[in-house]
Order: structure tokens, then sequence, then C-alpha cells
């Protein structure tokens, strides 16, 4: 896992993949012509009990705040129980398990890598009991694993 800011995103180059590109994406607002997939996720963040882990076997998922907060739960995937496979076919699968970890907060103008086998739950309120908006991209970068 790797939590910073937006403007210091190029120094991870050689261990998060498409950062510098990802750096100029971010300061245009705009990815158009991306060469990794990006989800503009635009929600209101939600309660504990709403709110499920997923883990990945080969993708970073890099998230980064545009707008609102949201916690993010982090934990080995180790301490959750197993699910289901993520649908579709996509990299990875949903965990039970109530929040533990770490828990980070996704602002404006920063972002988390989480890499695979770091399960992950996000959407989450950072008032308990106040649901807020919330605007981030979710990049999708694949990792080659030996």
């Amino acid at each position: 896992m790797i939590i910073d800011t937006m403007e210091r995103i190029a120094l991870y180059e050689g261990i998060l993949p498409h950062a510098k590109e990802i750096a100029a994406l971010w300061q245009a607002r705009s990815a158009e012509g991306a060469s990794v997939e990006i989800r503009d996720k635009r929600y209101n963040t939600k309660p504990d009990e709403k709110r499920r882990y997923e883990v990945h076997a080969h993708t970073v998922d890099l998230m980064i705040g545009f707008e609102g907060c949201e916690v993010i739960h982090i934990c080995d995937q180790a301490d959750l129980e197993p699910a289901e496979p993520l649908p579709n076919g996509a990299d990875g699968m949903k965990m039970n398990g109530a929040p533990q970890g770490h828990a980070v907060r996704l602002l404006p103008g920063t972002f988390a890598a989480i890499y695979p086998g770091e399960a992950h739950m996000v959407g989450g309120q950072a008032v308990p009991g106040c649901a807020a908006p919330l605007h981030k991209w979710v990049v999708k970068l694949p990792l080659d694993r030996p």
C-alpha cells in the first residue's frame, strides 16, 4: 500500500506502473487517451454494515480522490473469509469480515495504491452515520507477476 499526494505520484514510477502518465491525466482532469483502465466513480459513502472487502491477485487498485472523503480499510486477506469471485471474470474476489487493519482516508488530491493480496473495503463514512458524496478515479493497473 502506498498513500501520498498526487503531486508526488510520478516519484513512484519504478514501483507504480504508469505513474507519470496518470499524473498528467490527473492534472488535465481527463482520462481521455489513457493506456490503462480508469473508472470514474461517484457515489455516497456507506455505513460499515453495507461494505465488503475485495482483493486482487494481479491488479493494483490506484484510487485517486477528487471530491469528498472516504475511509478505506486495508488488511491482509488471510484475516478474512473468502466469499465469491468478482463478477464478469474480473481479477479477484469478495471477502467477508468486519472493518479492520489500517483505516485510510482518501481525500481530494491524494491517492491510495492497493497491491495484490491487500484486501480493501472502500466507501466508508468519514463521519459515522453521515453519508457524503464522493468522486474518485479507480485506475486498474495490471501487474505481470512471476
